[in-house]
């Protein structure tokens, strides 16, 4: 196997970040791509290039200067990722950024393996809409914290969206929303962490709850339902499945091929933090332990709330993580709080 020296993370938000931090604690230096200056990871990484995601000459200088490369979020273009792998190795495959940047295709691909998800529907999106009484109209692509999403009851006049692909997913009454992590490196060893429970508030992940208030067979299910779609996948890294709670049924919601905000309870609370686990999988070194050995949760500080700093730092069991951007913005993510009881 290659030595790795250097690690390449396309992207330069929080996650990217605190990729960052896990890959200097274990010797590698890093690089980052991204079209942003002054990005949260820009101010701890070794290299920092700047540059539009179409721009090839960039793109293979970033890929010049690394032994491997990542990403931290998967809203980068496909041909951006694509050019990446054909001039180093990019881990996940660009195929697992194509699968879920899609809904369409994520969830076409889930129902092809056997995993079940919300009914859905690619046209006839009326007439579709009577048929499941109350659906949630999305963008297929480019969707996340709630962005590009129209709750509709039946009957109710469809919002004009203009030059977008859109899915109509039957609405689901479910009892919680949970996520699991699974992790799988180069060698096909495979590890996952127990769900979490998430509670979202104006589209946006509010708080992420250790353990899941699910029974111990729903937490097994789900623990196999992700590893066996990372598997399927082929993943090399880390994947975040998120799920709806349904009694006793379990439906897959969405996927996403790198560290997650629900993760995030990890970095304090457990033997491994999932950006420790995405470096080891990726260059080849064993996992780590997944095992949890604090409860607690997560909070993210959104907008104006990381003002209130002062009565976390009160808090001797809470461990603060800013994540160093320049501009308070509502809806913007500025930090998290892990809370360890």
């Amino acid at each position: 196997m290659k030595k790795i020296h250097t690690i390449g993370i396309i992207g330069g938000g929080q996650l990217g970040r605190m990729t960052c931090f896990a890959a200097q604690q274990l010797g590698f230096r890093t690089v980052i791509f991204t079209d942003q200056k002054n990005s949260p990871a820009s101010f701890v990484t070794n290299r920092t290039i700047v540059a539009d995601y179409s721009d090839k000459n960039a793109l293979k200088k970033f890929a010049e200067s690394v032994d491997i490369a990542t990403f931290e979020f998967e809203n980068i273009p496909f041909k951006a990722a694509e050019y990446v792998a054909s001039q180093v190795e990019l881990c996940p495959k660009p195929q697992v950024l194509k699968i879920t940047q899609n809904r369409i295709l994520e969830k076409n691909f889930l129902n092809s393996i056997g995993v079940n998800t919300a009914e859905f529907a690619t046209e006839n999106f009326a007439e579709n809409l009577k048929k499941f009484s109350k659906g949630v109209l999305k963008t297929a692509t480019m969707g996340y914290d709630g962005k590009g999403q129209y709750v509709l009851e039946a009957g109710q006049s469809l919002p004009q969206i203009e030059s977008q692909i859109l899915i109509l997913e039957k609405f689901c009454p479910f009892d919680s929303e949970i996520s699991v992590l699974v992790v799988r490196a180069k060698t096909g060893e495979i590890k996952s962490y127990e769900p979490l429970t998430n509670i979202h508030k104006n589209g946006i992940l509010d708080e992420s709850h250790y353990p899941a208030k699910i029974s111990e067979t729903l937490k097994i299910k789900a623990q196999t339902i992700a590893e066996k779609i990372a598997e399927e996948l082929d993943l090399i890294g880390i994947l975040a499945v998120e799920m709806f709670v349904i009694g006793e049924e379990i439906l897959v919601n969405e996927l996403a091929p790198r560290p997650h905000n629900s993760g995030h309870f990890s970095m304090d609370a457990s033997v491994t933090s999932q950006f420790e686990q995405l470096i080891r999988a990726i260059t080849g070194l064993p996992l780590g332990s997944t095992e949890f050995h604090s409860n607690g949760y997560m909070k993210n500080l959104i907008g104006d709330e990381v003002k209130d700093l002062e009565k976390f730092y009160q808090n001797p069991r809470t461990k603060i993580h800013l994540y160093g951007k320049e501009k308070i913005a509502a809806g913007r993510k500025m930090a998290h709080v892990n809370i360890l009881n």
